[in-house]
Formats: C-alpha cells, structure tokens, sequence
C-alpha cells in the first residue's frame, strides 16, 4: 500500500530544509489569500522571499526572472545570475518554490483530485505498476514527478511527459530520467504532501547543470528540518 499520506508531511509558511540525493533543498508554500494577486504572482514572490532567505541579507535586492525560451524562473540578483536554483508551482489551493544552491531543483505541486485515469496515457506501463493505487495517488505521484523532474533538468524544452522516465518509485521518493536530442539527464526525488496536496521535489546531483556549488546563508527567518 501507498499509504497516507506518503514522504514528509510539510507545513505551510515555515521554511524547511530537505536532502534530495544528496542535494540540499529549501521550500516554502503558502495558501492563496483573498485579492488580486494571480497564484502565477504570488509563486514568484513567495520564491523571491525563499531565495532571499537562502542568500542572507547582504545579497541585496532579489528578483525571481523567466529564462528564455523555456520561461524557467531564475534568481536574479542586481540583475546577474545568482549561484540558485528555483523553481515554482501553484495550483488552487497552494502554491510554493523550492531553492537549491548544489544543484538544478525542480517543484510541483499536485491535487490528488485532478489526477485520474484519463492521465494513463502520459505513463508506461511498468510506472503504474511500482505501487498498488488503494488510495487513488499513484496517477498523482507520477504527475509531480515527471513535472519536477522536468523541471530539474534545465534543458529548455517543451514539457513531454513520456520523455520523462521514472525509474525507481517508493512512498518516500523516486529516481528518474529525461532524454531529448540534445541531452540527458538523471537525478533523484522527494515525496511530500502539504494539505491535501501532493508535492514532488527533484533534484540533479551537485555540479549536474553547471551550477556551482555555494555555502547557503543562515538568513534570519525561522528554518526547521524536515525528515
């Protein structure tokens, strides 16, 4: 059985540290309030608050960009790459982002209630088969974790689901593979649930797309360690 829920139970509006295969991760999400701001706005800047975080104080002025021509998010800092990784997602109900300064990183956030069967098309075989389905979340692990994963790769592509590969599935995480013309890639992932939200984390290893690995900044909001 799956389980409920799956990996770590994380909290909403507290910054948590995890180790994604060996890759040192920070997250963040929060709940929609009642306005204007649009969950795509509100993603940014609750990430332009973790990067800033993440970098300490005397970084400066953060900003949280879209890299041309995939609109990845990239933290920008006096208007210069910063040595982060970030990445985003919302969906209604949540949103969230994740830092990483040792390599490429990659979030998604799912409602189980949106994964069904009309999503079999986008997984083999053998992916459906690494879990029994009691609870109704496999379709909703695979999701996030093709999505994450994706995103970690960094190769500024279109996102094609059945180019990613879960490798490996457990309640508590999952390896995985993308291939295109040009590269590929391999890497590691985490499983979380904030809420009623499934959340999946991917990660590279250290140096995997060219980032640098970098110190994080202690920072002055409050960090707590989820396991």
């Amino acid at each position: 059985m799956i389980g409920w829920p799956p990996g770590r139970t994380l909290p909403v509006g507290r910054i948590c540290r995890l180790s994604i295969g060996g890759c040192p991760v920070e997250s963040l999400f929060d709940v929609p309030q009642c306005g204007g701001e649009s969950l795509s706005g509100a993603a940014v800047r609750l990430a332009e608050e973790l990067a800033g975080f993440a970098l300490g104080p005397a970084a400066g002025a953060v900003r949280v960009a879209s890299a041309l021509p995939s609109g990845r998010p990239m933290v920008l800092v006096g208007g210069e790459s910063a040595r982060l990784a970030v990445s985003i997602s919302h969906t209604h109900g949540l949103y969230g982002a994740a830092v990483s300064p040792n390599g490429a990183v990659g979030l998604d956030i799912v409602d189980p209630a949106d994964a069904g069967r009309p999503l079999d098309v986008f997984f083999t075989p053998d992916e459906l088969a690494f879990l029994p389905d009691d609870h109704g979340l496999l379709r909703s692990i695979l999701w996030a974790a093709k999505e994450a994963a994706y995103k970690a790769a960094r190769l500024d592509t279109e996102f094609r689901p059945r180019q990613v590969t879960i490798e490996s599935l457990s309640p508590n995480g999952f390896t995985w593979s993308i291939r295109d013309r040009h590269a590929e890639v391999r890497g590691d992932g985490g499983l979380a649930t904030v809420g009623r939200h499934m959340v999946a984390f991917a990660a590279t290893a250290p140096g995997r797309r060219g980032i640098p690995a970098s110190g994080m900044s202690p920072g002055t909001k409050e960090l707590i360690a989820c396991s």
